[in-house]
């Protein structure tokens, strides 16, 4: 691939030379300096012109014996990059140097970055006057070094007429040549993130838009500093790496300073350019996958205890009190079946993904509750559940599928595999501590970690159903059964209604509300219909007018008791975030909030509710300096899914607060707090620094990679 790139370029440059401009090449001859013969120079005119940018394409070749090699433009821990001075030329502008890909060398354990055997350079003559000769009285300084270096001057006269018409065709292949090895601009692939940390002096790099296969990173821009590469991985179609800074005479502070990367593997070779800002260096994923399997394990097993589990842990209770307490084995089975469902939809939920993700389309958790016809199914079967324990109906199968599915009092055992199957699909627009991360690192991994990931979340969560498999006498520990078992499937009944009233409300932003209403009212007249045919018309009409009069007086009870126990929340203005340039907003001075919500997303609703409308959070949110930025995740929107990948989210909550002191963004946790939040605020302000931050909490980033890997570079 890199080769055909070469040809390419090679192939427009000799098509640009037969269209422009001719002139008499100059050439300067092969030069040596009899003090040092192991190198000769050259620098000669390929005879072409261009005239509208007012340059002479020209080629500065290098020979080296064996052993002896020269420098790139930022050397690296050794070495002098080769320099020209030409003030003393007439007509002369500038002299653009370009730089083809270098390689690195390690000797004596110093790792440097140049050229070895032959180089050729190409040199750009930018003339005054295009039209008038151009008198080249110039130095080159070049380095060149073996067990042993040596700075030498090598004088260079040129004078060069456009009037003249002759090409020099070897200089112009050299030319042609050495332009194609020339890192190029990217237009496909941007540096999204450059941050320095100045107390670790580290810079940490996010190059999205290009997935390489073995790329070497190249960066320099900074004078009196180097840097080597501690660590480099590929997240997703991010390129992310940490690299050490270090000055010659004093520490580096790179903060506000231009940097160029260049980047190559075998297809490609690019350069790209960006400012450095100051923020917390990346944290680099570790060596073994043991632990963001452990953390997967973690997040599935939290999700236990999120309300949108509730109701189906709910049923799964029922069912063990029905269970005779001496059949231990039946028991047994039974929750293993549900542990399995688990699993087993965690499996397909991945593999789902996985055909999104293989397909090109955009990719998160809880992405299925985007779409209405997924609420309106889960709404019909909460509502039919809470119906079924209510005791308004029996579902009824036919003989032959009765001997193969499950009921809660025979021997089968897919109820309860369904079971396991429904939790987890309730479980999905819930984002717990730890989940967040797993899934994260999930979706940007191969398909096998992938796989392997969404394993560990389904056993995670069916951990609590696992541990009653492996010690079914826990449930000895639940009361004999009796009458309340009746109040209790009540109870599971109005908890199942409790999630159909939101999952109707999240479908109502979907649909009209006549709409909605004639779906409410369908179930109610299922309901009815249930209760009818189960009990007779009379109790169909007390269940009726008892359930009117009940609504009536909640209604009319909040309505007159509103003032004395309602707390109203204070209002947040936001801005939307496709239409808000954030940049904009940090380069004023401003400080950015950033909130990723979905109405289906109960953490996201906790946070708001529990934090962020809160003292003191909400008091710093109301500050003129701190603008609101919000993006509504409820229906599918490719900008927040993209805005979201950036930084290797795939689910919501997420928030970021930028700053002048973290233009770059500076992550929250899924589940908020107010110190979290206002630290964020005061650190992305420069209130507070990442040192202040960060002290008395861990080593930095550096220590730690340098106790990990140090010398190396490693792609993941």
């Amino acid at each position: 691939m890199r080769k055909r790139v070469k040809t390419q370029i090679f192939i427009a440059w000799c098509l640009f030379a037969l269209a422009s401009a001719t002139t008499q090449a100059a050439d300067s001859q092969w030069i040596t300096n009899e003090n040092h013969p192991p190198v000769k120079v050259r620098l000669s005119t390929t005879g072409q012109v261009d005239t509208s940018n007012k340059r002479v394409f020209s080629v500065l070749q290098v020979q080296l014996n064996d052993g002896w090699k020269t420098y790139w433009r930022s050397p690296g821990e050794g070495g002098v990059a080769p320099s020209i001075e030409w003030q003393h030329s007439d007509n002369l502008a500038a002299i653009d140097w370009l730089w083809p890909l270098p390689e690195t060398f390690n000797i004596l354990g110093i790792n440097t970055v140049g050229y070895q055997q032959a180089v050729a350079f190409p040199l750009h003559l930018v003339a005054e006057d295009i039209t008038q000769p151009i008198r080249l009285r110039a130095t080159l300084t070049l380095p060149s070094c073996t067990s042993v270096c040596v700075l030498t001057d090598y004088p260079i006269i040129l004078d060069i007429d456009p009037k003249q018409r002759k090409a020099n065709q070897d200089s112009a292949f050299a030319y042609g040549q050495a332009l194609s090895l020339v890192p190029q601009p990217d237009p496909q692939a941007e540096l999204t993130q450059v941050v320095w940390h100045q107390s670790s002096q580290t810079l940490s790099l996010a190059l999205k838009g290009r997935v390489w296969q073995q790329p070497t990173v190249f960066i320099d821009g900074a004078e009196d500093t180097h840097f080597s590469v501690l660590k480099q991985w590929q997240d997703g179609d991010q390129l992310k790496l940490i690299a050490a800074g270090k000055g010659w005479l004093s520490e580096a502070n790179l903060t506000g300073k231009s940097l160029s990367i260049t980047v190559a593997d075998e297809h490609f070779a690019g350069e790209y350019h960006a400012t450095a800002a100051q923020g917390l260096p990346f944290e680099p994923p570790a060596g073994s996958k043991l632990p963001i399997w452990l953390i997967a394990l973690m997040g599935g097993f939290i999700l236990n205890f999120m309300p949108c589990v509730l109701p189906v842990l709910g049923l799964k209770l029922n069912s063990i009190i029905r269970v005779p307490n001496h059949d231990q084995a039946h028991l047994r089975r039974q929750f293993l079946a549900s542990a399995a469902g688990i699993v087993v939809s965690f499996w397909l939920i991945a593999t789902a993904l996985l055909l999104l993700k293989v397909s090109g389309k955009s990719i998160g958790w809880g992405i299925q509750f985007q779409q209405p016809w997924f609420l309106a199914l889960m709404l019909l079967v909460t509502t039919i559940f809470a119906f079924n324990l209510l005791g308004w109906f029996d579902i009824q199968l036919p003989s032959r599928w009765q001997t193969r599915l499950a009921t809660s009092g025979n021997k089968g055992y897919q109820g309860h595999f369904l079971q396991g199957m429904f939790a987890t699909l309730l479980a999905t627009p819930c984002s717990a501590p730890f989940l967040g991360t797993a899934v994260a690192f999930a979706l940007a991994a191969s398909n096998t970690s992938m796989m392997i990931i969404f394993t560990f979340l389904g056993l995670g969560m069916a951990a609590p159903w696992l541990l009653v498999a492996a010690w079914p006498q826990t449930a000895r520990l639940l009361p004999k059964p009796g009458p309340w078992m009746g109040w209790l499937k009540y109870l599971f009944a109005f908890m199942l209604l409790a999630t159909s009233v939101w999952i109707g409300y999240l479908l109502a932003q979907f649909i009209s509300m006549a709409a909605l209403v004639l779906v409410i009212l369908c179930l109610s007249l299922l309901g009815a219909w249930l209760v009818l045919k189960r009990y007779g018309g009379r109790i169909c009409l007390i269940v009726i007018s008892t359930s009117l009069l009940l609504l009536g007086c909640v209604a009319f009870g909040a309505a007159l008791t509103s003032k004395s126990w309602q707390t109203p929340l204070p209002q947040l203005t936001w801005q939307p975030l496709k239409q808000t340039n954030i940049k904009q907003l940090v380069d004023a001075g401003h400080v950015v909030f950033v909130d990723v919500t979905a109405d289906w997303c109960i953490t996201c609703k906790a946070n708001k509710v529990g934090v962020l409308l809160q003292s003191p959070v909400v008091e710093q949110l109301q500050s003129n300096t701190v603008k609101l930025v919000q993006a509504d995740w409820t229906r599918p929107a490719a900008h927040i899914n993209d805005y979201l990948q950036q930084y290797n989210r795939y689910g919501v909550p997420f928030n970021i607060v930028y700053g002048p002191s973290a233009p770059h963004g500076i992550a929250l946790p899924v589940i908020l707090t107010a110190s979290a939040v206002t630290q964020a605020l005061q650190q992305a302000s420069g209130l507070t620094t990442p040192d202040e931050q960060q002290s008395n909490t861990k080593p930095s980033n550096l220590e730690y990679l340098q106790a990990q890997n140090k010398g190396t570079d490693e792609i993941e």
